[in-house]
């Protein structure tokens, strides 16, 4: 965590996770329900990583907290969360009962931290915490419901972010957290979708 390439190496390794395009959001015909989102991204961006020091120095010991924060092109998560609510449209629809629904994704975290945290002793021991941090923003989702054109409901939700920091092996490197964080980013907002799902069904 000490090379000052490995921002770079961080966002070469995130965009070769996606094959070094930002996933495109499936295409849809039937117009009953439709997800948008105004969060900007840049589609020539997959990453952003930033390393970043803290130090505290006392008279017996000092702390530091080193970090890459790699801020993901937020288009990754909305599109997670877009196709993860298309694919439990037909519950929706039943409860619209011939209605639309437009929603509208206003938050949606998007970024990861590998964080080195420790103390050293009076210049003799350290004590080293190396995990992953998540980011802690909820999702924020605002909908509408309309029928021939005109607004019937309208509302917003806000899901608790289900994604917890996850302390990293004493081999495991950061392109290990890196690819585990990402595969475990597309599952949490998998079933954050869900829980989208469930609010809505639970409000219309």
């Amino acid at each position: 965590l000490t090379s000052c390439h490995i921002a770079q190496k961080m966002d070469a390794y995130v965009a070769s996770q996606f094959n070094n395009k930002v996933p495109k959001p499936d295409k849809r015909t039937d117009s009953t329900i439709v997800v948008d989102s105004p969060i900007p991204s840049d589609p020539n961006e997959l990453s952003h990583t930033v390393r970043t020091s803290k130090h505290l120095f006392l008279l017996l010991y000092w702390k530091y907290d080193y970090r890459h924060t790699c801020s993901l092109n937020p288009a990754i998560g909305v599109n997670y969360l877009r196709k993860g609510i298309y694919q439990q449209s037909g519950r929706l629809k039943q409860k619209l009962n011939g209605q639309q629904l437009e929603l509208t994704i206003e938050q949606v975290p998007a970024s990861f931290a590998i964080v080195d945290k420790g103390v050293v002793l009076l210049l003799l021991l350290q004590l080293d915490k190396y995990y992953v941090e998540a980011d802690p923003k909820d999702i924020i989702v605002s909908y509408k419901v309309l029928r021939n054109g005109e607004a019937t409901k309208t509302g917003k939700i806000t899901i608790d972010n289900i994604q917890r920091n996850k302390p990293m092996g004493i081999f495991q490197s950061w392109k290990g957290a890196t690819n585990q964080f990402l595969e475990r980013y597309n599952a949490d907002l998998t079933e954050m979708s869900r829980a989208i799902v469930n609010r809505l069904l639970a409000e219309l």
